[in-house]
């Protein structure tokens, strides 16, 4: 910024100014205006389940126990699953997780907003892990793989192998469209 010929720092009243002309961060913050009592709800809760994490770590160890003891164990289907769990560890790392979701939490509604978690997306993941896992297997079995130029030529003419690449073509070039829309 300017005055008078001089060169200013810019304040940081400018500098939200500056931010809040950007439609989406004005976007955003009336998406967070109109669900504030609802952030004020999850905060405090959130707060509460943090300062009472290692409260909570140890009556769930202390129910495991009971249950474990007790005469419902028999009545409870899938009571007899928790007798080898590690109750302080699980206590431990439920209080350990409990900070760091905090510090996650920004990138987990991110991607809990995307399409990532849409059936569709989820049946493609499942695929490709299947793929990743049989595909490992496959190394596994013949690490040469096809050799040279020609190798990798004579292996497109397979129809999963031509399937394959047509797909990771087409995810490319979606893929490129949406980055000429960042």
């Amino acid at each position: 910024m300017t005055a008078n010929g001089q060169v200013m720092a810019i304040s940081p009243a400018d500098a939200l100014r500056d931010r809040l002309d950007d439609p989406r961060i004005a976007e955003s913050l009336n998406n967070l205006l109109d669900h504030a009592d609802l952030l004020a709800i999850l905060v405090t809760g959130l707060d509460g389940l943090l300062r009472r994490g290692d409260e909570i770590g140890d009556s769930l160890a202390s129910a495991v126990g009971e249950l474990r003891g007790s005469s419902l164990a028999a009545t409870i289907p899938g009571v007899e699953s928790l007798k080898d769990v590690d109750l302080h560890g699980l206590a431990g790392s439920l209080a350990s997780l409990s900070g760091s979701l905090v510090n996650a939490t920004p990138a987990l509604n991110t991607l809990l907003a995307s399409r990532l978690t849409d059936p569709q997306a989820a049946e493609v993941l499942a695929l490709l892990g299947q793929a990743l896992v049989d595909g490992k297997a496959a190394a596994d079995a013949d690490p040469g793989g096809p050799k040279g130029l020609f190798g990798l030529w004579r292996v497109t003419k397979d129809k999963d192998i031509t399937r394959g690449l047509g797909f990771m073509i087409q995810v490319a070039r979606a893929f490129g469209r949406r980055l000429d829309q960042e």
